[in-house]
C-alpha cells in the first residue's frame, strides 16, 4: 500500500486522525469485491480516508484466498486504511520511527500533578478506581479529557477543570519526526488508607493509538 500511495501521488486527509477498516471478499480464484458497510456514521466520520481506500484497493492484485483443507474458498478480510500513516511512512515501513510524547518537566513531575489533584478528591473509607484519558496534540498541548470510573459527574467536572490548568507542555508524539496527536491512558487509584498512588509510573504513557498508533 506504502508503494501505490507513492506511486498515485496521492494526499493525506486533512485530519492526521482518519482512518477506515474496509472489508474486502477474496474470492477463491483471487478475485475481489467491496463488503457492504451499513455504518454510515463511521463512513462519514472518515470520509477522507474511506475515499482513500478506494483509491489504493484497485492498484493491489496479489491476493492470496484462504485455504481449508488444502482447497481455496472466499473469504472475508479486514484492512485498515490510514492515509497519513501511509502518505508519510518510509519506502520501507520497518524504518519507521514512532516517538511518545514526553512531559517536558518529566514524567514524575507529571505523576505529582495529577496525585495532587486527585487527593483533594479523596473520601474516608472508601476505595476508588478510575481512568484518566487525554490527548497530547500535536502543538504539546493537553486536551480532550475523560475520566471513567467511580467519581460523581460533579467531580469529574472538577478534577478535569484542575488537570486543564497544569503548568506545562510536552513534547508531542512524533511519526518520523512529523508531530502527530497520541491519546494518553492513565490508570488512577485510591486506596482505604487515604493513599491515591499513579498505577505503573515508568508505564504512564500509553499511546495505544487505538491502534490509534498514528493519531
Amino acid at each position: 500500500m506504502v508503494k501505490v500511495v507513492k506511486e498515485q501521488k496521492l494526499l493525506p486527509c486533512e485530519k492526521s486522525e482518519e482512518r477506515y477498516n474496509v472489508q474486502i471478499l477474496v474470492y477463491e480464484n483471487s478475485t475481489i469485491n467491496y463488503v457492504k458497510d451499513f455504518d454510515t456514521v463511521d463512513i462519514q466520520k472518515n470520509k477522507c480516508a474511506f475515499d482513500f481506500s478506494r483509491k489504493i484497493i484497485p492498484h493491489l492484485k496479489r491476493w492470496m484466498p484462504a485455504k481449508v483443507n488444502g482447497k481455496f474458498i472466499g473469504a472475508i478480510t479486514k484492512i485498515e486504511i490510514n492515509p497519513f500513516y501511509l502518505v508519510n511512512s518510509n519506502d520501507d515501513p520497518s524504518k519507521n520511527k514512532r516517538k511518545n510524547p514526553t512531559f517536558k518537566k518529566g514524567i514524575e513531575a507529571f505523576g505529582f500533578e495529577i496525585k495532587s489533584i486527585f487527593e483533594r478528591y479523596i473520601v474516608k473509607n472508601e476505595d476508588k478506581r478510575t481512568v484518566l484519558t487525554f490527548i497530547v496534540n500535536e502543538k504539546g498541548e493537553m486536551e480532550n479529557f475523560v475520566i471513567e470510573g467511580d467519581f460523581s459527574d460533579f467531580d469529574k467536572k472538577s478534577i478535569i477543570n484542575s488537570l486543564s490548568k497544569i503548568k506545562g507542555k510536552w513534547n508531542p508524539a512524533t511519526f518520523n519526526n512529523i508531530p502527530i496527536r497520541a491519546r494518553i491512558k492513565q490508570p488512577v487509584f485510591q486506596e482505604f488508607d487515604f493513599r491515591t498512588e499513579i498505577e505503573d509510573k515508568s508505564n504512564i504513557i500509553n499511546s495505544n493509538f487505538y491502534n490509534n498508533r498514528y493519531r
